[in-house]
């Protein structure tokens, strides 16, 4: 081969590479599943990138509110963990274009997953219910608040947290 020729495709192979790079990466850290943990006692969801990587916990669950009624905080992680990787089975496998709000269905405050920032809670995507000492606001701003960077939107007085940002701020350790 002509040395001009091993030049010219040692420069297109040095142009690509920047461009490759972030979609191999990208690849590696979408997310697979999530998972119930306990540490200590202390009951945790996180995500599983494809990868193998944990995230930081997305939600603790330490509150006693729901015990009598039968939802100790292990069975809430469990239960949430688990419409969690049904949301995300149901997407594609993806967060792609997921939100999470506040609302309220059957008289109280829950926490569910929507496709659009126009919707709210229903019975159909409700993650977890809220106890009597939290307020929606509180909710959303701990959850917007895991990590900085997280966009949250307002449509009609209702906050939106992207749940795809959520997760992917997780990851960056």
């Amino acid at each position: 081969m002509k040395p001009l020729m091993k030049w010219t495709i040692a420069a297109l192979a040095a142009v690509q590479l920047p461009f490759l790079a972030p979609s191999a990466a990208r690849a590696d850290s979408s997310i697979d599943s999530f998972q119930c943990r306990n540490t200590d006692g202390v009951n945790f969801t996180v995500a599983l990138s494809r990868g193998g990587q944990d995230s930081d916990p997305m939600i603790v669950w330490t509150s006693d509110a729901f015990t009598r009624a039968g939802y100790p905080p292990a069975r809430r992680c469990q239960d949430v963990t688990s419409r969690l990787n049904t949301l995300l089975e149901d997407n594609g496998n993806s967060l792609e274009g997921l939100h999470l709000t506040a609302g309220r269905v059957n008289r109280q405050w829950v926490v569910c997953a929507v496709e659009s920032t126009r919707l709210g809670c229903n019975p159909d995507n409700v993650l977890f219910t809220l106890s009597s000492q939290q307020t929606p606001d509180q909710v959303m701003d701990s959850l917007r608040a895991r990590r900085t960077g997280t966009s949250i939107q307002e449509s009609g007085g209702r906050p939106y947290v992207n749940l795809e940002q959520l997760v992917d701020s997780l990851f960056e350790r």
